[in-house]
C-alpha cells in the first residue's frame, strides 16, 4: 500500500509541476521526468486505443462485412498511410511546435471513434463500407502522429536509455491495455450489440482528451534539435513535389544502414501481416470467439510479454538491436502454425503466452533498431519514408492472406504464412551480417579475421 501511495504521489507531482519549476531543474532530472511522463502517456494512450481497436474486427463481422471488407480493415489504413506519410513527415520536420501539432493529430484520430459509434444508425447496406472508410481515414492523422512521435521522443530520450525506457513503457502499456480489453469485452457482451460497441467507442474518445493533456506535460526544452528541417531545400521545392521526392529517395539510398533496414523491414512486414485477417476470421467463424475470448487472448499475450521484456532488454544490451531483432522475429512463425493445427480457443490462448514473450522482443527491437539507423537530421522525414515503404508492403499483405484463404483454405494458408514469416525474419540476419562486414572492412584490409556471430 505504501508503494502505491508513493507511485501515485510521483505521478501527481510530475503532472502538477509548473513551467517555472521545470525551468530550474537540471537536464538529467528533466530527462528522468520526461521518461516517466512518457510512460504515463503510453498508459492513457493504450486505454483509449484498446477501448475500441481490438473490437473493430468483430464489430465489422457483426455489421455484415464480407471477407474482402475485413481484409480492407488492414489494407485501407496502409493505403492511406502510403499517401500521407511523406508529406506529413516533411510537415512535422519543418515545424518548431511539434508537440502542439502532435496533440492536434491525436485529437483528430480519436474523433473518428465518435463517428464509428454512430454507424449502427445508418442503413444496413452502408454500415460495413462506412466502417472500412472510417478506419482507413482515421489512419491519416494517426500515421502522421506516429511518425512525429517517434522523431519527437527520440530527441527526448537519450540513446543510452532507450531500451530500458521503452521496455518499461511497453510493459505497462501491455498490462493496462490487456486489462482494458478484458473489461471492455465483458461490457460489450453484457450490454450487447450494437449499444455495447457504441458506449466503448465513445469512451475511447473521452479518454483521448486525457491522453493529450498528459502528453502536453512532456518538457521538450532538452530536445536535441527542434528547428525547421532542411531536406526540402528551395532548389528542391522549385523542382516540384515529384522531383523533390526523387531527390529525397536518392539521399536515403546513400544512407547504407538505413536503406538496408528499410528494405528488410518491408519484406518482414509483408510476411508478418499476411495472416492478420485470417486470425480474426478463424477466431470468429471457426472457433466461435466472442468479445470475452478476444480479451482473454490479449490477456495471455500480455502475460508472456511481461516476462519477455526484461529478457529482450538484456539481449539488446548484449547483442545489439539488429541481432536481437532476428533472434526474436525468427519465432513468429509459431503463431500461424498454431492456428493451423488448433481447433480450440484454449489452445490458442495457451500458446499466446509464448508468442507474447516473443513479440515483446520483436516490437522493442524494431523500434530501437529504427531509431539507431535513422540519421538525426530530418528524422521525421526519414521515418516517414520508412513507414511508407513498410505500409506499401502492408497494403498487399492482408489481401494476399485473404487470397490464400480463398485458394487453399485455412490450414494451408496458415502453413504458407508460417513459411513467409521465417523468410521475413531471415532478412534481418542478412542485414546484421552486412552491417558487421561493413564495420569490419578497415580490419579486413590488414588481414585481421572477423569472428562469426
Amino acid at each position: 500500500m505504501g508503494r502505491l501511495k508513493t507511485a501515485v504521489g510521483t505521478v501527481l507531482e510530475d503532472l502538477r509541476q509548473r513551467d517555472v519549476e521545470r525551468a530550474r531543474e537540471p537536464d538529467v532530472c528533466k530527462t528522468d521526468r520526461n521518461i516517466r511522463i512518457n510512460v504515463y502517456h503510453g498508459i492513457v494512450s493504450i486505454i483509449s486505443v484498446n477501448l475500441a481497436a481490438p473490437f473493430i474486427g468483430i464489430f465489422a463481422v457483426k455489421l455484415g462485412a464480407s471477407n474482402f471488407e475485413v481484409g480492407l480493415l488492414s489494407s485501407g489504413p496502409a493505403l492511406v498511410s502510403l499517401l500521407s506519410m511523406i508529406p506529413g513527415g516533411k510537415f512535422i520536420d519543418r515545424r518548431p511546435d511539434q508537440k502542439r501539432i502532435l496533440g492536434r493529430l491525436i485529437f483528430l484520430q480519436r474523433l473518428f471513434y465518435l463517428f464509428i459509434a454512430t454507424i449502427p444508425f445508418f442503413t444496413s447496406d452502408s454500415r460495413a463500407p462506412l466502417l472500412v472508410a472510417a478506419v482507413a481515414l482515421m489512419n491519416m492523422p494517426a500515421s502522421i502522429a506516429n511518425v512525429g512521435w517517434q522523431a519527437f521522443i527520440s530527441r527526448i530520450v537519450p540513446p543510452a536509455r532507450r531500451a530500458e525506457a521503452f521496455a518499461s513503457r511497453n510493459r505497462l502499456m501491455n498490462l493496462v491495455g490487456t486489462l482494458v480489453v478484458l473489461l471492455t469485452g465483458r461490457i460489450i457482451d453484457v450490454v450487447g450489440f450494437p449499444l455495447g460497441y457504441q458506449i466503448v467507442f465513445a469512451a475511447a474518445f473521452v479518454v483521448a482528451l486525457v491522453e493529450i493533456w498528459v502528453f502536453n506535460h512532456i518538457d521538450d526544452s532538452t530536445a536535441k534539435s527542434y528547428g525547421p528541417a532542411d531536406i526540402l531545400t528551395p532548389d528542391k521545392a522549385s523542382k516540384g513535389v515529384l522531383a523533390s521526392i526523387v531527390d529525397d529517395i536518392r539521399q536515403i539510398f546513400r544512407q547504407g544502414p538505413f536503406k538496408r533496414y528499410l528494405l528488410a523491414s518491408a519484406v518482414f512486414y509483408f510476411a508478418w501481416q499476411t495472416p492478420w485477417p485470417l486470425f480474426t476470421l478463424y477466431q470468429v467463424k471457426v472457433l466461435g470467439a466472442n468479445n470475452l475470448w478476444v480479451s482473454l487472448l490479449n490477456l495471455a499475450n500480455t502475460g508472456g510479454s511481461l516476462v519477455g521484456y526484461g529478457f529482450w532488454v538484456r539481449m539488446m544490451n548484449k547483442h545489439g538491436n539488429l541481432k536481437t531483432l532476428f533472434m526474436s522475429s525468427i519465432w513468429i512463425f509459431i503463431v500461424p502454425l498454431v492456428y493451423g493445427f488448433s481447433h480450440s480457443l484454449t489452445t490458442v490462448a495457451v500458446f499466446n503466452l509464448l508468442t507474447g514473450a516473443i513479440f515483446s522482443g520483436v516490437n522493442l527491437a524494431l523500434f530501437n533498431a529504427l531509431l539507431e539507423v535513422t540519421p538525426e537530421e530530418n528524422k521525421a522525414t526519414y521515418i516517414a519514408y520508412y513507414t511508407t515503404a513498410v505500409n506499401g508492403s502492408a497494403i498487399l499483405a492482408p489481401m494476399a492472406g485473404v487470397a490464400l484463404l480463398d485458394a487453399l483454405g485455412f490450414f494451408w494458408a496458415f502453413m504458407v504464412c508460417a513459411a513467409l514469416r521465417i523468410a521475413g525474419s531471415l532478412t534481418f540476419l542478412v542485414v546484421n551480417y552486412l552491417e558487421r562486414r561493413t564495420s569490419s572492412r578497415p580490419s579486413a584490409t590488414t588481414g585481421t579475421a572477423v569472428p562469426a556471430s
